[in-house]
């Protein structure tokens, strides 16, 4: 998986080239946001994967800065923003909004049962309602999972470089 991703990873000097990127590139440049190691890696998707519960537009570049500034693999924390796609948007905001709705304690419905005549209003009402379930829930899937895939990602990692000792101690014998 890491000779994969490694192969298909931008070049780093043609991105520090880029005439968009000038700006930043003296942050770009910085050897650390670039390595797959165990910790770089883990902090990439655990930032990765915040980004992407947080916000549904942009979250890549939220996921590139934040990376940036952690020291953290960007290219990791860029390809974890991909939990939510549009396939997973719908169920992951809903499953945050039922999730919210159950923390704030609110058992009230999106929108009004019969708006009637102030229809606008009560659809405003509606929606206001729901936010504060979904802000919390939203909150929620995005710390728990940025933790659990950080510490998911580590013990991948120890299993995996377990796995390699042992084929070694068994190869020598």
């Amino acid at each position: 998986m890491r000779k994969w991703f490694k192969r298909m990873a931008p070049d780093r000097d043609k991105l520090l080239a880029n005439r968009w990127l000038r700006p930043i590139a003296h942050h770009l440049a910085h050897p650390g946001i670039w390595h797959f190691n165990r910790h770089s890696v883990a902090r990439g998707v655990a930032l990765g994967l915040f980004a992407g519960f947080i916000l549904p537009i942009g979250q890549i570049f939220l996921a590139a800065l934040m990376a940036t500034s952690a020291r953290s693999n960007v290219l990791v924390a860029a390809g974890a923003t991909l939990i939510t796609n549009p396939l997973t948007f719908p169920p992951i905001y809903y499953a945050a909004w039922r999730t919210g709705q159950f923390m704030v304690g609110s058992g009230g419905t999106a929108v009004p049962a019969h708006p009637g005549a102030g229809a606008v209003p009560g659809l405003m009402d509606g929606m206001l309602d729901a936010s504060l379930p979904l802000v919390v829930g939203l909150v929620t899937f995005a710390v728990v999972s940025a933790a659990l895939g950080y510490a998911g990602v580590h013990l991948a990692w120890r299993i995996a470089l377990g796995l390699q000792w042992r084929r070694r101690r068994l190869g020598r014998s």
